[in-house]
């Protein structure tokens, strides 16, 4: 019997690509990854990508799922980790014209409206760092329309999902300078009681394998490789 393994529905790790004959198909990094770890393992896995919202509950209440998420999404009583998978970089962005050099000019532009970030997320020591004032948002779509009609000063976020959000609502010329606090990484994470079961430790030592000849770095370069923002992973 197949294990369900969830996806967030965010770009650019999970997406709706098409729909043909009454049936969604999905593209996008974290997609990719589970298609080339289900071929090489062969272990039964039925991929869920539904939105971060359903995904922070679904994947505790399922006794036997994975999950490939940000490390911060979920502890370890939710799911333990297996493996970390990718790692980008967190970045604050403001819009053009402002000065964004240092973690002092980031205090002092969130001073104004205060920084938009999204909720579970800490980012780090961000989250907690009481000199930078925060204002929650519920995507980073919303963050930008935010941004942009001058409602916040900046907007934090992993460096791929801030470019998707912004090529997706158009306003990829809005993004100015921005300022990399953080790195963040996508892990991937069992159910607690299966995490020394005979399955995880296939997938964990296939997802290691997949690393360590390059299959990830291959499936990240090409990827990106036809984004337009030109974005490269940091790992």
């Amino acid at each position: 019997m197949a294990a369900n393994l969830y996806l967030t529905e965010v770009a650019p790790f999970a997406f709706i690509k098409d729909s043909k004959d009454g049936k969604t198909i999905y593209d996008g990094i974290n997609v990719r990854i589970v298609n080339e770890l289900r071929r090489r393992s062969a272990v039964p896995i039925e991929v869920q990508v539904v939105p971060s919202s359903r995904h922070v509950a679904m994947f505790p209440a399922d006794k036997e799922a994975y999950s490939i998420s940000q490390a911060e999404n979920f502890t370890d009583l939710d799911g333990v980790i297996l493996s970390e998978v990718t790692q980008y970089p967190i970045i604050v962005v403001a819009q053009r014209g402002v000065n964004l050099r240092n973690f002092d000019d980031l205090i002092a532009l969130s001073a104004e409206k205060g920084i938009g970030m999204m909720r579970r997320l800490s980012y780090g020591t961000f989250g907690q760092d009481e000199r930078v004032k925060k204002v929650e948002i519920n995507n980073l779509e919303n963050g930008l329309r935010m941004l942009e009609a001058g409602r916040i000063s900046g907007l934090v976020g992993s460096q791929p999902a801030i470019l998707a959000a912004a090529e997706r609502n158009a306003s990829m010329q809005l993004l100015g300078p921005s300022l990399v606090i953080a790195y963040g990484s996508h892990v991937m994470r069992v159910r607690p009681e299966f995490a020394t079961s005979s399955t995880s430790k296939v997938l964990s030592a296939n997802l290691l394998a997949m690393k360590n000849d390059g299959s990830i770095a291959r499936i990240l370069d090409e990827f990106f490789k036809y984004t337009r923002s030109g974005l490269q992973p940091a790992k």
